[in-house]
């Protein structure tokens, strides 16, 4: 009887320390992750001084923009006479450049413009006392328009960019004004002559600089400007002494500009252009080396 009441006991001892040791088993078992190793020729001190840096790939893009400045004007007269400069605070114009490929260069664009603006002549009194005259006038202002058409080397950075242009432009004299201490013919004071010639046309060009903050660009350029038009007949005086006077201008400017179209990174073209490549073009994958030294690749 004893032997029975022992053996019961030690069964009722048993049985709660089996269910606790069935309740610590999971109902399913995990997976371990295998371990990754990466496999590289360099060590992680090496890579740890290396300093990667983002090259930027430069676009043809176009901009917009509108200058305004300060003129500086003389000509250059045949026979010459004492003149000083005549300083006119108004030039202004828009332009629009597009920066891109010419004949195979990749930093030259091409940039029209149109331009309102003024030139003139004054003559000097010289140490004698004299000054000289043309139509008893002093002092001969002139109001025009002109439209360059010029190449434009550049040179960009992330927030500047350098540049010049040169090439051809072509004007018009709108009015004149003649002044000075002698009496002129009121017929000709604010009005051209029969020989005075009001079409012009020449060499513009210049230098600069700007401030880039895409897409807004601020710009600081010194342009030149000299004609190839004579403001007269060459011969309206006499058949045998020709006279020249070709306008020769400085004009300091300054601009707000606005770009059209991305300077950097991939613009919608491209993307477009990329995207019909990789549906209608579309290229083979190449898997990659299984071997255990193939730098960048990786195994378990």
């Amino acid at each position: 009887m004893k032997k029975r009441i022992l053996s019961l006991l030690l069964i009722l001892t048993l049985i709660p320390a089996f269910g606790q040791e069935k309740q610590k088993r999971p109902l399913f078992k995990l997976k371990s992750k295998p371990k990754v190793e990466r496999i590289s020729p360099y060590p992680d001190a090496y890579l740890d001084t290396v300093d990667v840096s983002r090259k930027l790939l430069l676009n043809d893009y176009a901009m917009f923009g509108v200058e305004y400045g300060i003129s500086r004007n003389t000509q250059v007269f045949t026979p010459r006479f004492m003149q000083q400069p005549v300083y006119f605070p108004e030039y202004f114009g828009i332009t629009y450049t597009h920066y891109g490929q010419l004949v195979g260069i990749p930093v030259v664009g091409l940039q029209i413009g149109a331009f309102y603006g003024h030139e003139g002549y004054e003559f000097k009194v010289n140490d004698q006392g004299f000054v000289s005259v043309i139509e008893n006038a002093t002092r001969v202002e002139m109001d025009y328009v002109e439209m360059p058409f010029m190449a434009v080397g550049h040179y960009d950075m992330t927030h500047f960019k350098l540049q010049i242009c040169a090439g051809p432009y072509a004007g018009y004299r709108l009015n004149i004004r003649r002044s000075g201490p002698f009496t002129i013919d009121p017929a000709i004071e604010n009005d051209f002559t029969s020989y005075d010639k009001q079409f012009d046309y020449g060499l513009h060009g210049g230098a600069g600089f700007g401030i880039v903050f895409d897409p807004f660009e601020f710009q600081v350029n010194l342009r030149v400007r000299y004609s190839w038009a004579s403001l007269w007949e060459p011969n309206y005086n006499s058949e045998y002494y020709y006279r020249y006077a070709y306008p020769f201008d400085f004009m300091l400017t300054g601009g707000l500009h606005i770009h059209l179209t991305r300077r950097y990174g991939k613009t919608r073209g491209m993307l477009r252009r990329e995207a019909r490549e990789r549906v209608f073009n579309p290229q083979p994958v190449e898997q990659p080396s299984q071997n255990a030294n193939t730098p960048g690749f990786y195994r378990p």
